[in-house]
């Protein structure tokens, strides 16, 4: 034989054990990997066997004196202490904490008497017309209370906490206003706000967002923020947490039915704590109060003010309601919370100018200290 085919011989034969070592490399692998699968499923398996067989057969023996009563309200009970059964599929057991109310109540002084007549001869001239009102004063603790305590549809009112929830998800690092939000079908609502014009993908910024729900009271970008809090039963929950009772959600936005509620007293709470650095950060406040006082609607409470005074505030507005409520800055410094609803004939032009009236009022006895 010559040396070039001893040597292309000698190639074949090397060829051919490197092949045969990785055909038993490759044999030991998957040997090693049926083994391994082998131990996991004797483990697993019984396990598997067992509790299927408890499920099936045991408990079903033992739970079998149990009887379902007729009476189902032990089912709402336990409804009680959960936040949102489904959305977006996330469910939230949270219950909510009512021993110690998150928010700090107004300290309440005496009762602005003369303030209080001028404005119940008001509410008297309107007898077709239902105003629930509260005022308070910062310097003094001395309020207005007439129907206060009632629950009045709140309509755009309720973005008021949908907003301050969203700034104390932000303190607590749960939310960022930088992160972005794309617009879907499921997003999309109509009434105020123009992002149901908008095309479904868009993205947004929850910075924007919040502004289009608070300057444009826009129902679309409500609904997107409202859905990062957990949606409606989540938004009770803090409701219940910061120590309301009779203030409300039942439905996402438009709510043309008017079934969310809350009172005046409420709403000027939530405008009071806005200064609670326990409630929302210094930084969340500025913030707060930069969005409110650009609110775009000035045609309520802040109709009835001069032009130097500032007004942090949100409206709400549909055919059986019209409100608004915030913070009054005065130019020489005086601040009161006002907080003014409604309850209408179907779209009652006498509601708008009753709170018109009710404002100039209210800032005239401020100025002559005629309280």
């Amino acid at each position: 034989m010559s040396l070039s085919a001893q040597k292309t011989t000698y190639l074949e034969l090397k060829k051919s054990y490197i092949k045969r070592q990785k055909f038993k490399k490759k044999q030991k692998n998957k040997l090693r990997s049926i083994l391994v699968l082998i131990a996991i499923f004797s483990f697993i398996l019984p396990n598997i066997l067992y509790s299927t067989y408890d499920y099936l057969f045991l408990r079903k023996i033992q739970n079998s004196a149990i009887t379902i009563p007729n009476d189902i309200s032990f089912l709402h009970k336990s409804e009680a202490g959960f936040a949102n059964d489904y959305f977006m599929n996330q469910e939230s057991f949270s219950e909510a904490d009512t021993q110690t109310p998150l928010m700090t109540s107004m300290p309440l002084s005496h009762e602005m008497t003369k303030l209080k007549s001028r404005l119940q001869s008001l509410a008297n001239q309107n007898p077709n017309l239902d105003m629930g009102i509260f005022i308070y004063d910062f310097s003094t603790g001395n309020y207005v209370d007439i129907n206060a305590d009632k629950a009045y549809p709140t309509a755009s009112m309720i973005k008021i906490p949908i907003f301050l929830q969203l700034f104390r998800r932000i303190d607590m690092g749960m939310a960022n206003l930088k992160s972005k939000m794309t617009l879907t079908d499921y997003y999309v609502t109509d009434g105020s706000g123009f992002l149901q014009y908008r095309p479904v993908g868009s993205v947004f910024s929850m910075s924007e967002l919040s502004q289009r729900m608070i300057q444009e009271s826009d129902n679309t970008a409500t609904n997107m923020i409202l859905s990062t809090l957990g949606g409606v039963d989540d938004i009770n929950r803090d409701l219940r947490t910061w120590g309301f009772i009779n203030t409300h959600m039942s439905n996402w936005l438009p709510d043309l039915d008017g079934t969310n509620v809350a009172t005046p007293k409420d709403f000027a709470t939530m405008f009071y704590n806005i200064n609670n650095s326990k409630f929302v950060s210094i930084q969340s406040k500025a913030k707060i109060f930069d969005i409110m006082s650009h609110v775009k609607n000035r045609r309520l409470i802040m109709a009835g003010l001069p032009d130097n005074a500032q007004f942090i505030h949100k409206t709400g507005d549909i055919g059986t309601m019209l409100g608004d409520g915030g913070i009054i800055i005065l130019p020489n410094g005086k601040r009161y919370i006002m907080v003014a609803m409604v309850k209408r004939p179907w779209n009652s032009f006498a509601a708008k100018q009753l709170i018109i009236d009710a404002s100039k009022v209210t800032y005239n006895s401020f100025i002559s200290k005629d309280l």
